[in-house]
């Protein structure tokens, strides 16, 4: 049993390629090793190097490994197959390179009016499981990857009740799931429950924290997930609702072998931020034993 402490670009404020509010990514990787990280995400497609072997270099130069890489695409979209297909080409083939098995992918469609209309219509809710499960059995069959669904606050698959329906209408050969601690908990639901009862389709966690005072006002108001996230609604590991001492336990007492990566929504940030941030969640999970 094993469980590899990972983190990924979005703890530090990096959701694009190129911003110039984001932290340069020579300045990501030196912190990251030094607040004690062995494995990274590759962030957005363009932030790390895209060259392999300067990739390759960056990361074994500073001890660190490559855990897995994420993509956000518009999975409702009627071509979306093929331009998804067009864009994981080169990504994939990173991913071979450096002996990375994880791809993770994240709708970014706008197929519903309001939060209240969650249920997607059914000939689009079919074309999403259809691309999905289309890519999860390519990846598989052309370049030995596995593909995770990172739901995710804001798209098609965000919801418990949506995740559920992902997991029935999906092949588990093909299609796993990154599980969110905080994008789950934000929606309303029962992340730890969630994972008890789903485990065995979850093979790589994004552990992250949610601020209950934050994320009830922010209910309460109505104020957009994009505004919320700004306010600082997901916190260090120890100080949100979710009890991560709960987390580590049922994985150690599942033995189970993958990547805990730490997450914190909080784009765009100033780039003092993420370092003491990263370097306070390590050492709560190093108390936890990991």
């Amino acid at each position: 049993m094993t469980i590899h402490v990972g983190t990924a670009p979005d703890a530090w404020g990096v959701w694009y390629a190129e911003d110039p509010r984001q932290t340069p990514w020579e300045r990501y990787l030196n912190e990251v090793a030094r607040a004690g990280y062995a494995w990274t995400e590759l962030g957005p497609w363009g932030y790390l190097p895209t060259d392999r072997a300067q990739l390759n270099d960056a990361l074994a130069s500073r001890n660190l490994g490559l855990c897995g890489a994420a993509v956000v695409h518009p999975l409702a979209q009627p071509d979306a197959l093929k331009t998804l297909s067009d864009r994981l080409a080169p990504l994939c083939e990173t991913l071979v390179a450096t002996r990375t098995p994880w791809l993770l992918l994240m709708d970014d469609s706008d197929v519903y009016a309001t939060r209240e209309a969650r249920i997607a219509a059914p000939e689009t809710w079919q074309h999403i499981m259809r691309v999905i499960t289309e890519t999860g059995r390519r990846v598989a069959q052309s370049y030995g990857l596995h593909l995770l669904i990172h739901p995710h606050v804001g798209t098609a698959i965000e919801t418990e009740e949506e995740i559920v329906r992902l997991m029935a209408d999906t092949p588990a050969e093909f299609v796993k799931l990154c599980f969110d601690f905080g994008h789950h908990a934000y929606t309303g639901a029962n992340a730890l429950a969630f994972m008890r009862c789903y485990a065995d389709r979850i093979p790589y966690y994004h552990f992250k924290n949610l601020d209950g005072v934050i994320h009830a006002r922010a209910m309460a108001d109505g104020t957009p997930f994009m505004d919320v996230f700004q306010n600082g609604v997901m916190c260090e590991l120890d100080k949100g609702i979710m009890d991560f001492a709960a987390v580590v336990s049922f994985l150690k007492e599942r033995n189970f072998d993958g990547f805990a990566v730490v997450e914190q929504d909080m784009y765009p940030c100033p780039p003092e931020k993420p370092f003491p941030i990263a370097l306070h969640n390590r050492a709560v999970l190093k108390q936890l034993g990991l």
